[in-house]
């Protein structure tokens, strides 16, 4: 029980809004030593969480952690074929028949290798396209704003974008700790 409530905290605070369907998706670290059986634990949200729409994967395992995206599966499918998403993507090695299972071990295959973030990640967490061109055209520098992800067009879009985020995040914190559980505060989609 404790863990489940280290893990509701965890995705309460880093992931309020893909969980309340405003997000495609954030990560999470969690820390082994936290955790005693973490797959069983993440077997027991998925089958609450699938059926709204919500997703794990394990993105990369360390000895002293796992890297998990948070994600919408539709939301994402919609992301990673937008044309200029696809073209990137396309560009870095993935195929055009890749659906969202596909993508997620091509881009696991990438962290492996490249022992980083591959910079598409962002598009998997849902940064807008000129952003994540941006930061790969910058090398993370350069930007105009620095927030959930480093901006380097939309300024004010993003600032609105942060704010909402942030407030979502407060919101399902503050009634997590009211006794509300991650499960009543996922939003189907």
């Amino acid at each position: 029980m404790v863990e489940n409530r280290k893990f509701e905290q965890l995705l309460a605070l880093h992931c309020a809004p893909t969980l309340a369907g405003i997000k495609v998706g954030n990560l999470i670290t969690v820390q082994k030593r936290k955790m005693n059986d973490f797959f069983s634990l993440l077997q027991e949200y998925e089958k609450c969480l699938n059926c709204k729409g919500i997703f794990f994967e394990v993105l990369s395992e360390s000895p002293h952690y796992f890297l998990v995206l948070v994600y919408r599966k539709t939301a994402l499918a919609q992301i990673l074929t937008q044309p200029p998403n696809r073209d990137l993507l396309l560009s870095l090695g993935y195929r055009q028949s890749d659906g969202v299972e596909e993508c997620l071990i091509y881009l696991k295959i990438r962290m492996q290798l490249k022992k980083t973030f591959p910079h598409e990640i962002g598009l998997f967490l849902g940064y807008p396209y000129a952003d994540v061109i941006g930061f790969i055209e910058n090398k993370g520098q350069k930007f105009k704003l620095c927030g959930y992800w480093k901006v380097y067009s939309d300024i004010h879009a993003a600032e609105k974008l942060f704010e909402r985020y942030t407030k979502c995040s407060d919101v399902f914190c503050r009634r997590l700790n009211n006794g509300t559980s991650i499960i009543e505060l996922a939003r189907a989609v």
